[in-house]
Formats: C-alpha cells, structure tokens, sequence
C-alpha cells in the first residue's frame, strides 16, 4: 500500500509539472522586433545618373550602401560623386552620408571635400556636412567652410554652390587671405 501511495504522488507530482508547462501563461513574453533594419545593401557600387540628352549627370560610387525598411533612406561609406556641367566638373567625397527614398537628397557627412576637376587651379571646399539636391544640382552647408584655390584662403560659415550657373554663395562671417606669390 506504501508504494502505491507514492506510485500516486509521483504520477500527481508530475502531472502537475506537465500542467504548469503546458498552460497558457497570463502574459505572453514580450516580443520586440527592432522596425530600423537593413533590408538591401550593396557593396563596392556605382550609381550612374543620365541626364535629359542621355549623358550622364553624376556618378556616385561607394564602398558600401544600406537601404533601411522603415526610413526608406540608404546610408553610404565612403561615398565619391563625380558631377558634369557642360566643360566644368567637379568630385565630391566624404567618410559618410545619406541618400533619402527618391534620390534626390544627398546628405554627406565627416570629411566632405568638393574639387574642381579640369582646371590648373581648381577650387577645393572642405567642409564636416553637406547637402546636395541631385534635381535642382544645388549644393549647401550651413557648417564652416574652407575655401582654397592657390594662394586663396577662405572660410565661411556655410555656402550655397549652384552647379547649373556655377555660382558660389559664401553666407556669413566670411574671412579670407590672399598670398600673392
């Protein structure tokens, strides 16, 4: 009769174990699923723009590009765009940037140099922060800019470069030194 007494326990013991398991709990875990995340990347890319006569406008390459599911924005490293205008051209490159969902915003970032190219003495701007609209071809910072073109030294505290006129803005505080050699 003992061993049926502790037969019984045992089963009733494990029965009750196996319920708790079993049983639905009153909360359900929480669950969160991070909505920020990568869904398309591409590495070591070029991304080249045509304009209306079918010439290419711009080409962008980067080391890598992450497209986000929720913003819709792409992230870049190390970005380099190469931008025509007619007999002028210019090289914008940066440590890092932003692309918004339709292309048309270019947000560059850490260490953004923009260089004439073609040109015995080209104008280089430097600058920690950059917009470019790749539709309008208007380029703006509202950081400090450093400006140099030979024995020219300017700086700025931002600028509006329009690449279809190719006019150059200087906003406020604008201080400069000229060397002649």
């Amino acid at each position: 009769m003992k061993t049926q007494f502790t037969l019984v326990t045992l089963i009733i013991i494990a029965l009750i174990g196996i319920w708790s398991v079993l049983e639905d709990p009153d909360e359900a875990p929480v669950t969160t699923e991070d909505p920020h995340f990568v869904d398309a990347y591409a590495k070591d890319f070029t991304m080249i723009s045509m304009n209306k006569e079918g010439q290419p406008y711009y080409t962008m390459t980067a080391h890598l590009m992450e497209h986000f599911n929720d913003t819709g924005e792409s992230e870049i490293t190390k970005p380099v765009f190469n931008i025509n205008r007619d007999d002028d051209a210019w090289v914008i490159s940066a440590r890092r940037g932003k692309i918004d969902d339709d292309n048309t915003w270019v947000t560059l970032n850490d260490d953004v140099v923009m260089l004439q190219k073609h040109s015995d003495n080209p104008l280089q701007l430097k600058t920690s922060k950059m917009r470019f609209n790749t539709k309008t071809q208007i380029a703006h910072s509202d950081k400090q800019v450093n400006i140099t073109q030979g024995a020219l030294s300017l700086k700025s505290n931002g600028m509006v470069f329009n690449n279809i006129s190719g006019k150059l803005e200087l906003l406020a505080g604008v201080n400069g030194i000229y060397v002649k050699n």
